[in-house]
């Protein structure tokens, strides 16, 4: 064997080398992929989730502060009804 054949027989060997290489990187990107597919998939549910969440926390809060106001009228009227009936009870009989 030459000199020659021996240079071409190990830049075979690197050039073999190089290409189960790529193929290994390939499969490995491919694989990495698929796993960043899956990821996306999962974060848009949670987004979706965390979305519908907000949204409904807006709602119940609307909902608590239209109840804290009307509680807040009720018991301004529960006030005054209590205050007009300690004035009536302090007059004494007629």
């Amino acid at each position: 064997m030459t000199d020659s054949d021996l240079t071409i027989k190990i830049l075979q060997g690197i050039r073999d080398d190089l290409q189960r290489s790529n193929q290994d990187n390939a499969q490995r990107f491919e694989v990495m992929n698929e796993r960043f597919d899956a990821v996306n998939q999962r974060f848009e549910v949670v987004e979706t989730v965390l979305r519908d969440i907000s949204e409904q926390m807006v709602m119940q809060s609307r909902g608590i502060k239209a109840a804290i106001e009307a509680r807040a009228s009720f018991e301004k009227r529960v006030d005054d009804h209590e205050k007009r009936i300690t004035e009536l009870e302090n007059r004494g009989p007629h």
